[in-house]
């Protein structure tokens, strides 16, 4: 059954969606299996399987999770593989005495055991267990055997912390954060693979085999800052944490991992830990392998910006690309979906405007400059034209010549935050055109600013700014206000170029 898909129609996404989707290609099932093996007569098996979560913070395939989720497979000295195999032992008898395993093996020989092989099989259960296996699937379902690069005990014990490796390349990751600047109350999102909501946990009658690969998203709050029996710090949350969500991310508002889910017992209410990142920097440094980003997210956010920027044709092909850097991946199927829904959906002028906007953008300011060339005509006719709001403009294209503007001087702007802070431009008859572009006027390399983002052009007897359809957006004077597409300007204003606010220029009239 295919997973439900985004709406057709919108192509736009929250801020919220679009953040879990930016983030759970990197998030991936962490699995450890071994067979449990007893002798009656014959040989009778169990299967035995844990299940955690992690995360990719290097795209040649290092992995971050919690290291309970990896403790069977750290057998690296005999005395290690001996204790697991003491603790299978105990577990065997207790589910003995519990009729499990009366149960199980009467299911497997057809008929009741007799008491005389119950009384041997409590005498001598003769059990052994295979090496376990460790294995990473990713979020397309891929499966990958995993070696254990670094390992520290449990929480309470040590850090908590595992590095592992699998051998794969260009994978989705996520940017780790600062856990030491975490405070209470602060807004998280935690990512993991819930196994109450899994095949695996129980829901095998409600879920396909596909939807065991989508991760679940939860927001929660920090609740309080805490520190281990052994003086190790923990934040404490009031995310609901399962089994199978031990290892996955906690990501802050800024999309950077600042902890590692812990185990829990009982899921409490306000209850649940998270090893803080900087617990695992130590091991990252021991691994050699520093955080890094490649390809492929690059490419997966330049598709939901296309996509979110309700630009469907363009995301299709973006989307595309995607599925050629990881195959399959559910996410990417479903917006290529949407996106081609959306397209279809879409009338001739909107397939235009979205294929030729240049064609558009031309054509109204033909239209506009046609408009204001009568006007005139008119005026000096002697003919009385209504007089044109303040703030009220026909919308004008870059690459057209500007209305003609009653202003002495067009005012300047002036760098307020960025890489030119400090420097100043006039803004000329035909305006100033800021981006990370070379053919722009004012060139501003950051990664919030679009090649082609905003333009600054006198129009009328007002100066106003024109966003370009930037990815990040303009805003004026907060990047809490909403996000602007034309708005006439005042002296002073502050024009912020990308919603982190890392670009700002000041427009000062004179």
């Amino acid at each position: 059954m295919a997973l439900w898909a985004p709406a057709a129609q919108s192509a736009s996404l929250t801020p919220d969606e679009k953040n879990s989707a930016e983030l759970k290609p990197a998030v991936v099932l962490v699995m450890v299996s071994y067979t449990v093996t007893w002798t009656m007569g014959k040989p009778y098996h169990i299967e035995r399987t844990e299940v955690g979560s992690g995360f990719v913070y290097r795209p040649d395939g290092y992995i971050i999770t919690n290291a309970d989720v990896v403790a069977d497979a750290h057998l690296t000295d005999p005395a290690a593989f001996k204790a697991l195999t003491a603790r299978v032992s105990a577990e065997f008898q207790a589910a003995l005495q519990q009729g499990g395993i009366v149960r199980l093996i009467e299911r497997q020989i057809g008929r009741p055991i007799t008491t005389k092989e119950k009384l041997a099989l409590q005498s001598h259960p003769n059990i052994s267990i295979s090496t376990p296996t460790l294995k990473i699937y990713l979020a397309n379902g891929h499966a990958y055997n995993a070696q254990i690069v670094r390992w520290d005990a449990p929480t309470g014990e040590g850090k908590g912390v595992a590095i592992l490796k699998i051998p794969a390349n260009d994978l989705p990751t996520v940017p780790l954060g600062d856990s030491d600047k975490a405070r209470v109350q602060d807004p998280i999102m935690v990512i993991g693979f819930p196994g109450v909501a899994s095949n695996w946990g129980g829901a095998s009658d409600l879920l396909s085999n596909e939807s065991d690969f989508v991760p679940a998203a939860t927001s929660a709050h920090i609740s309080a800052l805490k520190t281990s029996t052994i003086g190790a710090p923990l934040l404490q949350s009031d995310a609901g944490i399962t089994p199978g969500s031990s290892g996955g991310p906690v990501f802050n508002q800024n999309n950077e991992v600042i902890g590692i889910a812990a185990g829990s017992g009982e899921a409490a209410q306000g209850s649940n830990f998270f090893v803080p990142i900087s617990g695992a920097m130590e091991l990252v440094r021991q691994a050699g392998a520093p955080p890094t980003a490649g390809t492929f997210n690059r490419t997966w956010s330049d598709a939901l910006n296309l996509y979110d920027q309700g630009k469907c044709r363009d995301s299709i092909a973006a989307f595309d690309h995607v599925l050629q850097l990881m195959p399959g991946l559910p996410d990417a199927r479903n917006f290529r979906m949407a996106a081609v829904n959306c397209w279809d959906g879409k009338n001739i002028f909107q397939r235009l405007l979205e294929s030729h906007p240049a064609m558009i953008y031309a054509i109204v300011a033909f239209i506009a400059i046609l408009l204001v060339a009568i006007a005139l005509f008119r005026r000096r006719s002697g003919v009385s034209v209504a007089t044109q709001p303040a703030g009220d403009h026909t919308p004008v294209a870059h690459g057209a010549s500007p209305p003609a503007t009653t202003l002495a001087t067009y005012g300047r702007i002036q760098g307020s935050a960025g890489a030119l802070s400090g420097r100043s431009f006039k803004i000329p008859k035909d305006g100033l055109l800021i981006g990370s572009s070379p053919k722009c006027q004012v060139v501003v390399q950051d990664d919030t600013v679009s090649s082609e983002h905003a333009w600054i052009v006198p129009t009328y007897n007002r100066v106003v700014v024109i966003d370009h359809g930037s990815s990040d957006g303009t805003y004026v004077n907060s990047v809490d206000s909403p996000r602007v597409t034309k708005i006439g300007l005042f002296n002073g204003d502050k024009i912020y170029l990308g919603k982190k606010g890392t670009v700002v220029f000041t427009y000062f009239g004179s």
